[in-house]
């Protein structure tokens, strides 16, 4: 039976290593929020060239049959593992990016691994988790090969980057909820260095007080936190500011944490963060999950 897929978790699977970590990190997350599942295949029309450069789309119908058997078997060790949680599998002919755009849309969040094989390899390089961190409109996950859900004795951390812009907001409320959901402690981390030129002609100061900037670091990470955890009592969090380039530091803080959480967008040294410096620098270099939030 076909389920809506409003409000579903939204996976990409292949089979790969990268994309099974990714639908272990999907179905725990849509157990615990009571959503349901949504296993996605992104099927490329095979095609062969002719001597006169003609296209001919080859059959697709085994093909079609195949990734269906492949998703099925994932979907069944899923409901082996969550009893309660309700899974539907689809096999989309096209290219993943396109695909799981289309699919993002009436989603809850979608979920990819980092490294994957046909439309998901190369993920990391920008393809896919990139595309969709860019467009789709809704959180987008992406999970490491070689991931495994946090031990029961082990301490269960979130780390998100906060920058006190507005536009990180939806990444802090996320992050808080994410804490929530699963009891993890909340790292909250304002990462900053010493000022920088924006422009061509921009006057620096020769002299400034670096414990000032901590300080004033340390109020705007303090207000940004505070309507979350007014709304989330329960959630314990560690304010931390740091003084460092913010991908290096989100990664430092990140390590043996189940999930880091960064903004699509930011200001200050989170500024350019979706297609900049700091979203692809993490997504490079993290070890764990991130979610890019919008």
């Amino acid at each position: 039976m076909t389920m809506s897929s409003t409000g579903s978790v939204v996976v990409g699977y292949d089979g790969s290593p990268a994309s099974a970590a990714a639908l272990a990190w999907a179905a725990g997350y849509a157990a615990r929020t009571h959503s349901p599942l949504r296993l996605v295949h992104a099927l490329a029309l095979p095609v062969v060239r002719g001597p006169v450069g003609v296209a001919a789309v080859l059959p697709v119908d085994e093909l079609v049959a195949s990734a269906e058997e492949l998703l099925e078997q994932a979907a069944d060790r899923v409901r082996a593992d969550h009893p309660e949680l309700a899974a539907e599998v689809a096999v989309r002919v096209g290219p993943a990016t396109p695909v799981l755009l289309e699919e993002a849309h009436p989603a809850r969040l979608v979920v990819v691994g980092s490294t994957g094989l046909g439309e998901l390899r190369d993920i990391m390089l920008g393809s896919v988790a990139l595309e969709l961190a860019e467009h789709a409109g809704r959180p987008v996950i992406v999970v490491p090969a070689g991931w495994t859900a946090p031990q029961a004795s082990d301490e269960r951390r979130v780390v998100v980057g906060v920058d006190g812009s507005d536009v990180s907001s939806p990444a802090v409320d996320f992050a808080f909820r994410q804490a929530a959901d699963t009891g993890a402690v909340l790292d909250a981390v304002l990462a900053w260095t010493g000022p920088v030129s924006t422009g061509p002609g921009d006057m620096l100061p020769l002299v400034y007080d670096a414990e000032a900037l901590a300080e004033e670091n340390r109020v705007t990470l303090a207000e940004s936190l505070a309507g979350h955890m007014d709304k989330y009592p329960d959630v314990r969090v560690r304010p931390r500011v740091v003084r460092g380039r913010p991908a290096s530091v989100l990664a430092e803080a990140a390590r043996g944490a189940e999930l880091l959480v960064v903004g699509s967008r930011g200001r200050g040294g989170f500024r350019g963060l979706l297609l900049g410096s700091v979203s692809r620098a993490v997504l490079h270099r993290c070890a764990g999950p991130v979610a890019v939030v919008r």
